[in-house]
């Protein structure tokens, strides 16, 4: 076990560095995976909501990215039937539409969007419901629910937000000013919830230039946390705001320790807390706020992050000389309390051919942590991984969940990785090989023992211009982790069960 040393609440802490680099590979195993699954419509890296689940069915909605990986694209709405592993119902709405995310209102779907109203001058938030088991036909006109007079359309921003229990709403706007020469911009957010009664509407001016991407993230109760990204000096700059129900905006003030974080990841915890967690000159470093905006915990970590896993080679040469960069990319609240993150080590590249360009992101070691409730360190452990993704959107990554009690991660990787015992020559699983690619399935114990277990071995018949791999979590359940799955061209609907 890797021993931690660290003063609870702001205090610097020291983090004795052991590593701990020990696996047993596995060939087969109890779990069983589907094939030949429903198709669905969304693309990969597509933003989806579970909106609900019956003993039949989980109804849940997807957003598309655009190409470029950012802006919101096509929405769908889909039903998936459980017992006979079918999609029985989808409906797409063009992105002309601007719908962002939706919920469920008994038998209903309730879709969410906002667009500047040029008619009115106002930033428009609207609504369109529809029975969730019927196709959709003819012309839709959404309803709105709540505008916000605009002065200058030239940067305004708009999000909608909805709690993870799906029973709270935000909308939340940046407005510019008139005079443009004036460095300051107002926030509106107004909270509702889902049966349109107001819990919180908050109006704040705030000097400074208007950041150019938010991300907000809402509370149960109402309380809206945002991340701001500015670009200041040439650098790109994170602030964090909470505005609480009791209408205060309420800034972040990072202590000055904490002023060296950087590549954060940012998650609402189970308890509904803020988490950023990132990289520090000497390791790691978090910070968690509460609903009134304060600074509950935080913690900088002493530990020596290793550019490669001990007594482990990649194959790819690159992976050994090139420095990437340290990234955090999932943040898991357990039932327990403890909290389980993930990072690993990324860089972009871009290939032309003449004629079109091509984006890479290569992703090296898997660096897992392990917290208690009270934010003290339990473990630490580096794992050789390496995976090289085509696109902007699909990022092949293990991603982190519980089932039935117990810790789990699920990826793509390179199959001789996962065969003939442990490796010293780690090979990087390259996008444009499908007849190398596995899927694996493993427990993490309480020591971040890994144990992985092929649950999907390539088939030997794949022309190499197709292939499968697992795209993204769907849901869990008691019986069954629901994924979906990149097939060919299409997305489908797999299942992974005892």
């Amino acid at each position: 076990m890797v021993a931690f040393i660290s003063e609870k609440q702001r205090i610097r802490s020291i983090l004795l560095f052991v590593f701990l680099f020990s696996t047993s590979f596995f060939y087969g195993s109890a779990q069983t995976i589907t094939t030949k699954g429903p198709e669905i419509g969304m693309d990969e890296g597509a933003r989806v909501t579970v909106l609900g689940e019956d003993d039949n069915n989980i109804y849940f909605s997807a957003v598309d990215k655009s190409v470029y990986g950012n802006d919101d694209d096509e929405f769908f709405v889909t039903v998936y039937n459980k017992k006979n592993r079918s999609v029985v119902m989808e409906n797409e709405f063009d992105e002309d539409y601007g719908f962002s995310t939706a919920f469920m209102a008994d038998d209903k779907a309730v879709l969410l969007g906002s667009s500047f109203n040029k008619k009115n001058k106002s930033m428009d938030f609207f609504q369109y419901a529809f029975p969730i088991m019927n196709k959709i036909k003819g012309k839709i006109v959404p309803k709105v629910v709540y505008s916000v007079p605009v002065e200058n359309k030239k940067y305004n921003l708009s999000r909608v937000l909805l709690s993870p229990d799906g029973q709270t709403l935000a909308y939340l706007t940046y407005l510019d000013p008139s005079n443009q020469s004036v460095e300051e911009y107002t926030i509106d957010v107004m909270v509702r919830g889902v049966d349109g009664r107001e819990i919180a509407h908050t109006r704040e001016k705030v000097r400074g230039k208007k950041p150019y991407v938010v991300e907000g993230y809402l509370a149960n109760d109402g309380t809206v946390y945002v991340e701001e990204h500015h670009y200041i000096d040439r650098n790109t700059t994170l602030r964090f705001v909470t505005i609480t129900t009791d209408q205060q905006y309420k800034p972040l003030q990072i202590e000055e320790d904490m002023e060296g974080l950087y590549n954060m990841h940012t998650a609402l915890l189970a308890d509904q807390r803020l988490m950023m967690f990132g990289a520090t000159k000497n390791g790691v470093g978090m910070i968690i706020l509460d609903k009134s905006g304060e600074v509950d915990k935080s913690g900088i970590y002493e530990v020596k992050i290793p550019d490669l896993p001990e007594d482990v080679k990649y194959d790819y040469d690159a992976y050994n000389e090139e420095k990437f960069a340290f990234k955090p990319y999932q943040i898991l609240s357990l039932q327990d309390g403890r909290f389980l993150v993930l990072a690993h080590q990324h860089r972009s590249i871009l290939v032309s051919n003449g004629n079109s360009v091509r984006a890479y992101n290569d992703h090296k070691n898997l660096y897992i942590f392990l917290f208690d409730k009270d934010l003290e360190p339990l473990a630490f452990v580096t794992r050789p991984f390496g995976t090289q993704s085509s696109g902007n959107n699909h990022e092949d990554l293990p991603v982190a969940f519980e089932w039935n009690g117990e810790t789990r991660l699920l990826f793509n990787g390179q199959v001789s990785n996962y065969t003939g015992g442990p490796k010293r020559e780690w090979k990087v699983l390259s996008a444009t090989k499908p007849s190398e690619r596995c899927l694996v399935l493993g427990k993490l114990d309480d020591d971040l023992h890994f144990e992985p277990k092929i649950i999907r071995n390539p088939s030997p018949n794949m022309p190499f211009t197709l292939g499968i791999y697992f795209e993204q979590l769907l849901k869990v359940t008691e019986d069954a982790v629901y994924i979906i799955d990149h097939r060919n061209s299409d997305n489908c609907i797999e299942e992974i069960r005892k």
